[in-house]
């Protein structure tokens, strides 16, 4: 029995020893970051300023790849099946790890048994727009223009089931529209259609709407989180014009595939960390509506748990159904 209890410490020490071992080796070579939304768009920005800065700390070269496609399930997949070594991680958000996990009964992965989580990045909320030719320059503009006898409104998400479908869904619910939903496959898409006339308004990133707002091409009506964005002062919150259903933060997420050794996860946040907290990193970020988080790994954990609760909810209350 005393032999047995020896060999069971000594194998620990081993199993420690080489966790630290691996970690400080790693990353043996490149590093992948697997975006799973196609490129241009926010959520590809933001992952390509956290690959540079990652490449710096690391000393190996970090890349983005995009994997576009149902929503975000394929790339988010993908991630999910890869070594568990540190040399592929998921950039993540709420429509990959909360809201398409809550809608669907099968998206191929689970988002806690099947990923460790790295850091919470930043937090950002989402901004509603119109093109600045569209007939309305507030939100009671809108409203009242909607409401008109003929009136045929569109709005545009980033996919079906997306925190842009649900919250235009929560919009046309909450003040009694007639509004019609028409998914893209990406953002990106979306605001060049949103830019065209083709569709009337949309939720979108403070990141991706920013320039085309400040260059006079696109009219914020309103922001989804619960104070105003130091980067856009005079745009009124949803919360201050009756509508809190519409009070929404998203947010940036690094993750790994379960089973990652706990050493490589805890050098991935530091070294993440850092790049978040870079004065480019804040800088970038604030200008585009965003506040940098840089949480623990359990920080992000109760994050998606939290949120899943929350779109649980939304989804008894509201009775929601994906319309594809």
């Amino acid at each position: 029995m005393w032999v047995h209890a020896v060999a069971l410490i000594l194998a620990l020490m081993l199993g420690v020893g080489s966790g630290h071992a691996c970690a400080n080796n790693y990353p043996t070579r490149s590093v992948t970051i697997i975006v799973p939304f196609s490129p241009g768009g926010s959520v590809d920005a933001q992952a390509r300023l956290i690959a540079k800065g990652l490449a710096e700390r690391l000393g190996k070269p970090v890349v983005v790849e995009n994997r576009p496609g149902a929503g975000g399930r394929i790339g988010t997949d993908t991630a999910a099946r890869a070594a568990p070594d540190g040399h592929t991680l998921l950039f993540g958000t709420p429509d990959t790890l909360v809201i398409e996990p809550v809608l669907r009964t099968n998206v191929g992965y689970d988002p806690k048994r099947d990923f460790a989580p790295v850091i919470l990045i930043a937090e950002v909320p989402l901004v509603f727009i119109v093109a600045s030719s569209f007939p309305a320059a507030t939100i009671d503009d809108l409203l009242a223009y909607a409401r008109k006898p003929g009136a045929k409104l569109t709005y545009a998400s980033w996919g079906p089931g997306s925190a842009g479908h649900l919250l235009g869904e929560t919009l046309r619910a909450t003040a009694q529209l007639d509004i019609v939903h028409v998914p893209y496959k990406g953002g990106a898409p979306a605001l060049t259609d949103l830019l065209g006339g083709q569709v009337s308004m949309m939720f979108a990133t403070p990141v991706m709407a920013g320039p085309y707002i400040r260059a006079g091409k696109l009219r914020a009506l309103g922001v989804t989180s619960s104070e105003r964005l130091a980067a856009m002062p005079q745009v009124p919150t949803f919360a201050e014009k009756g509508y809190k259903r519409l009070d929404y933060q998203g947010w940036y997420a690094l993750l790994a595939p379960a089973k990652t050794p706990g050493p490589i996860i805890t050098r991935l946040n530091n070294e993440t960390t850092t790049v978040v907290k870079s004065a480019e990193f804040v800088r970038a970020a604030t200008e585009n509506g965003a506040l940098v988080v840089a949480g623990s790994p359990q920080q992000l954990a109760k994050r998606i748990e939290s949120d899943t609760e929350a779109i649980q909810r939304f989804v008894k209350d509201t009775n929601f159904r994906l319309d594809e």
